[in-house]
């Protein structure tokens, strides 16, 4: 009698089916180029936070977290509005506001350390201009501000440039003491600012 050829047995079946299934999605992975990867996972691309990325050029899926000055209130940028213009709203108790950052007027002395100007605009009919330094957090991945100082009500900011040794120099008009706060401020003024080791905007 012939004898019968067994089965193979299915223990043995199963890992052999996997790899043939690890070797069909190899190949038909590098078949693909990266942007129609990408393209089968839009929710990963969208993460991405699109100010973070296009004013810093940091890929992080958290916004640019900033503290309203004077205030244990906290804001994120999240809209941009005419052009350059970044903005955010918050709500300290009863108070609500707005602040605004022109995205043309960041210095970056390094890739964490950036240093900025924040409007910011309340119920009240003044609006307060602060110089802000903001640090990335890379183990929080979020970009926060560390320190703020108040440069004016009302001032027209003309430039804010990079110093030496971790400083800028920022050049605005502020309104003179015989001018009224409606009228458009004429008087210049210079103000250079050091980052302290700790993480402070200083007065030079």
């Amino acid at each position: 009698m012939k004898k019968r050829l067994l089965p193979i047995p299915l223990i043995l079946l199963i890992p052999i089916v996997l790899l043939i299934i690890v070797a069909v999605a190899g190949i038909y992975r590098f078949s693909l180029s990266d942007e129609e990867i990408l393209a089968k996972f839009p929710s990963q691309v969208s993460s991405q936070d699109a100010i973070m990325q296009s004013v810093f050029g940091i890929r992080t899926p958290n916004p640019w977290t900033v503290k309203i000055p004077d205030s244990s209130a906290f804001t994120f940028i999240d809209d941009v509005v005419q052009g350059n213009l970044l903005k955010g709203s918050y709500e300290d108790g009863a108070e609500r506001g707005v602040v605004t950052i022109d995205s043309q007027q960041i210095v970056s002395l390094d890739s964490n350390t950036h240093i900025s100007v924040l409007a910011l605009s309340n119920q009240g009919s003044g609006q307060f201009y602060y110089l802000m330094l903001s640090q990335y957090d890379e183990f929080r991945n979020r970009l926060i501000t560390q320190d703020s100082v108040l440069l004016g009500d009302r001032i027209d900011v003309l430039s804010l440039e990079e110093g030496e040794k971790q400083s800028v120099v920022i050049t605005f008009l502020e309104h003179e003491k015989s001018q009224a706060m409606a009228e458009t401020p004429s008087k210049q003024v210079k103000r250079a600012f050091i980052v302290s080791d700790k993480g402070e905007l200083i007065s030079q």
